[in-house]
């Protein structure tokens, strides 16, 4: 059996190149949206240290993080085959949840 390469994939553009690797290895588009939760939880969280001068805020950083990766996996569910609903609602349950750990800490504070 050969291996499918791209060129016999028959799909051209950004579509192409997201759901060619993605079809290939199944854990790429979960790779790829924890790199983005990673990315922008790091992000949100040193750049508020940054401005305050003190330590960042876990539970708004992941708040912000989980919410923007949600939207960017229900985005994802507009091309066909890029991503699972099974991993969508993994996302979806990851940003409810930090906007609950975020209400939670912030009442008591």
């Amino acid at each position: 059996m050969a291996y499918q390469t791209f060129q016999s994939f028959n799909q051209t553009g950004l579509a192409g190149l997201l759901t060619y690797p993605a079809a290939v290895v199944p854990q790429f588009i979960p790779m790829l949206l924890f790199a983005i939760f990673s990315i922008t939880f790091m992000g949100t969280f040193f750049g508020q240290s940054r401005i305050s001068g003190r330590s960042g805020d876990f539970f708004s950083s992941f708040a912000v993080a989980g919410f923007f990766t949600a939207i960017i996996s229900i985005l994802m569910t507009l091309v066909q085959g890029l991503i699972g609903i099974p991993t969508v609602a993994i996302c979806i349950g990851i940003s409810v949840v930090s906007a609950l750990l975020l209400l939670v800490t912030k009442a008591r504070d």
